[in-house]
């Protein structure tokens, strides 16, 4: 706070810890690449706050973030390891903003000048987390190519923390993905309406941002659209994945023949899909982007009409 700011072609001060911290929190709200990477948009509202506080330029903080992941070659000894830290542990980082934010207001700096961006009061952090629903062994896969290429082509790599490092990127951008698929949605279900966070509940998973083309399906860029996501309960995640619902190109929700018949006959199918248990049409706030039609499209024309010989020989 008691900086001045460092004149044009000056050498800035080093960065403190809370900045770093602060360059990788913006990171995790920032839109990622179409290649999974992470960016901080210079542009940001919270960038510019944070940059002006700290009296820098708004593309020093993103080079930071840069440093931090590994994409920049002469970073600071530690940044790699400490990305692969607050990436790989859950609660390290969510912990360290907690303290930023009491940090900042203990010194008498309110919401306006440190602004709780990443959603503390609101359990955002542990919502987004709970709902990504890529798992390791799919992102393993995602990054295995480009782990192999650079162990070829770059001496003396140090494979082992190059994978860490890129793994945790490809979770930060599943996180990205996940929170603007969730902010879309209004943190709730948009088949039921379901929200934890309306309820000041803890998330455990209870909503998951979705795929609407599968992740492996999907292209780098189609991995990381919001417009590719869906926000829903467990149950209703499970029925739209095995495409026993689906939507049409005006938000309409969709059940399969199959399921229709399963409602009609079976009161527990009845509770969790009847008209009572699901809303006509997506439940989205004002505003929010539908989902792509070319995503939609592409889960409608596999909506299941008929189930399977073998359900029939089970009834």
């Amino acid at each position: 706070m008691a900086r001045s700011a460092v004149p044009s072609g000056g050498r800035q001060v080093d960065f403190l810890p809370i900045e770093t911290l602060i360059c990788y929190g913006l990171g995790l709200v920032a839109r990622p690449t179409p290649s999974g990477t992470v960016n901080i948009q210079t542009s940001a509202r919270d960038v510019l706050r944070f940059a002006s506080l700290f009296r820098r330029t708004p593309k020093s903080l993103a080079a930071k973030l840069s440093n931090l992941d590994g994409r920049r070659p002469h970073g600071a000894k530690f940044e790699q390891q400490l990305w692969i830290e607050l990436t790989t542990t859950r609660d390290t980082f969510p912990a360290l903003y907690e303290t930023v934010l009491a940090s900042a207001r203990s010194v008498g700096l309110g919401h306006e000048d440190v602004p709780d961006f990443l959603g503390h009061a609101e359990h955002a952090l542990d919502i987004v987390f709970d709902a990504v629903s890529v798992n390791d062994s799919a992102l393993f896969k995602s990054i295995e190519p480009e782990v192999r290429r650079l162990a070829e082509s770059v001496a003396d790599i140090d494979v082992a923390s190059t994978e860490r490092a890129m793994m945790g990127t490809a979770r930060v951008g599943q996180q990205q993905f996940a929170r603007r698929v969730l902010t879309s949605a209004g943190y709730h279900c948009v088949f039921c309406g379901l929200s934890t966070r309306a309820q000041n509940l803890p998330s455990s998973r209870m909503l998951v941002a979705s795929h609407i083309k599968p992740w492996s399906e999907s292209s780098g860029r189609e991995r990381v659209d919001p417009l590719n996501g869906l926000a829903a309960c467990p149950t209703h995640d499970a029925a739209f994945e095995s495409h026993l619902l689906t939507i049409d190109s005006s938000r309409v929700i969709i059940r399969s023949p199959s399921l229709e018949r399963a409602v009609a006959t079976d009161s527990v199918w009845a509770q969790f899909f009847g008209e009572n248990a699901l809303s006509p049409e997506l439940i989205l706030p004002e505003g929010a982007s539908a989902p792509g039609l070319g995503y939609v499209d592409w889960h409608r024309a596999r909506l299941v009409v008929e189930l399977p010989d073998w359900t029939r020989r089970k009834r």
